[in-house]
């Protein structure tokens, strides 16, 4: 009696995961001098064709409306965004992705008690599957994508309710066929719920390009898609057993898209494991906080994406992220056997993954023109699905830290100048929330690199001192990473221009702002 209740406990749980997730699999991967832009926009928001950038709304409590910009009355919600590789480059692949929430046509909620009931209006009535893309120069064709995931075959309340789905499809032919690869690229009619679902609704679309050029580095680039619903317990996902030349020193990128990421909720989280350590390490930059990783933006490296129609900085419930991963963790997964993990987590503000790319730069003296990848087995779930979907939170918790750092010395005096109006991208650092830093004086600090050993931390600080340039270093304790900065000042205005002047250093191009101590 026991092991058939076992039995039947395991055949039911994979079957759970099954109706609430798609396993990530490998798309396709290349080994090319080249390099890959990514590009996309929400297709719903709470205006038809006005840019939302207030990061205090979420689409939870927003009536969302279609976003139509095209004027176009064979459409009836569209948006669009400008792709720009370089003219001596030539399209190697091309996948068009698009997510969005279609549990009805539209939702309405009222107030019963202490509580919010929500009421659908309409069963769906479109097609998923069935988009239209404009490319440059042409008029709308219609794509017929193929099915990675439906959320109406789901089990548990979170996907239910709000039935995710993702779809995509190679539109590589398509662009290579095309006389103009630059410019702008329209997606149109995006299924999904307008007004109000439980945990709000939200829909958007992106394009992934690989392209070849001779003029960039030799890379290793791979595409993944699947869906998972993340929940408290969290997922990690294995993307196969990557392993460059070890005497190689790489340069690390990640891409990944989700769905139903708020600005306003905390506590969601994406890492990356660091084989030397043996742990997960959570990823953050200038404009993705780490306990908010998934805040409803779309962004390239250290900025926001805005080439694009309408160029809303809060995308309510629609992300879009291509993050560097930092240089320790670069080198310990290029030389590990333990294969490249990201862990996606939350504590409040459930979110769905549907995409992942990986790419890193080789070098060209040191690589075998032999495959980079060792083995081809499928990647492999490694979570368990929850039975229901958690409370979200959403009250903010105050961060605990617990490990004391040393004061680091006084930083370069920074010039008294004149500087410019305050722009959007001074707006987002100054209304970033603070990272608290034992023994570190408050204020805003220009961060140059960031390293896991301090002994490397230290070698990139003497490297700047050769260059006449004083540098700080401090332990961040939510990450145990070793912070190098080169200018502080509680003037966030006069650092950023000091900034501005700093990036134009090819060695300081990704420099960046944190926030420390403010509150």
């Amino acid at each position: 009696m026991r092991l058939f209740f076992a039995l039947s406990s395991l055949l039911f749980v994979t079957s759970l995961t099954a109706q609430n997730s798609k396993a990530f699999t490998r798309i396709n991967e290349f080994y090319i001098h080249g390099n890959t832009q990514v590009i996309g926009n929400n297709n719903l928001s709470k205006h038809k064709s006005k840019a939302i950038d207030a990061t205090d709304e979420f689409n939870d409590e927003t009536k969302m409306k279609y976003v139509d910009i095209d004027n176009d009355v064979s459409t009836y919600n569209s948006s669009s965004a400008n792709l720009v590789i370089p003219n001596s480059a030539s399209i190697k692949y091309a996948a068009l992705y698009w997510a969005a929430t279609y549990p009805t046509e539209k939702g309405t909620k009222a107030v019963k008690g202490n509580r919010y009931v929500y009421k659908a209006n309409g069963e769906p009535t479109s097609d998923i599957q069935e988009i239209q893309l404009k490319i440059p120069g042409a008029a709308y064709t219609p794509i017929r994508g193929n099915l990675i995931y439906d959320g109406k075959q789901g089990s548990v309340r979170g996907v239910t309710s709000s039935r995710p789905y993702t779809c995509y499809k190679d539109i590589t032919d398509l662009i290579k066929s095309n006389q103009t690869v630059n410019g702008t690229y329209s997606v149109a009619n995006i299924a999904a719920t307008q007004g109000y679902i439980s945990g709000g609704s939200s829909a958007g679309w992106m394009l992934y390009v690989v392209y070849e050029n001779e003029q960039d580095p030799l890379q290793y680039i791979t595409t993944y898609n699947g869906f998972n619903h993340i929940s408290k317990k969290g997922v990690e996902i294995n993307f196969g057993n990557f392993k460059a030349p070890e005497k190689t020193e790489t340069k690390t990128v990640v891409t990944v898209s989700a769905l139903e990421g708020d600005s306003t909720l905390k506590k969601d989280q994406m890492a990356i494991y660091y084989p030397e350590e043996q742990k997960f390490v959570t990823l953050d930059n200038g404009v993705r906080a780490s306990d908010n990783f998934f805040n409803s933006s779309i962004t390239i490296d250290n900025t926001y994406y805005t080439d694009r129609n309408p160029n809303s900085k809060n995308t309510l419930g629609f992300d879009i992220a291509r993050i560097a991963i930092p240089n320790e963790v670069n080198t310990s997964i290029a030389t590990s056997t333990s294969g490249f993990k990201l862990q996606f987590k939350t504590r409040s503000d459930r979110y769905y993954i549907y995409f992942a790319a990986f790419q890193t730069t080789l070098n060209k003296s040191e690589v075998e023109t032999t495959p980079v990848l060792t083995e081809e087995e499928p990647i492999v779930e490694v979570s368990t699905p929850e039975a229901e979907e958690p409370i979200i939170e959403i009250a903010e918790e105050k961060e605990e830290v617990s490990i004391a750092q040393e004061q680091p010395k006084e930083s370069q005096e920074l010039p008294k100048e004149t500087v410019t109006p305050i722009d959007d991208a001074l707006v987002e650092i100054i209304d970033k929330k603070p990272t608290n830093v034992p023994n570190v004086l408050r204020g805003y600090y220009m961060i140059s690199n960031v390293f896991s050993s301090k002994t490397n931390a230290e070698n990139w600080a003497e490297k700047l001192k050769n260059k006449n340039i004083q540098s700080t270093i401090f332990q961040r304790p939510e990450n145990n990473f070793y912070y190098v900065s080169i200018g502080n000042s509680e003037d966030p205005v006069l650092l950023y221009e000091v900034l501005k002047k700093m990036r134009k250093d090819q060695d300081l191009k990704d420099t960046w702002i944190l926030k420390i101590n403010i509150q």
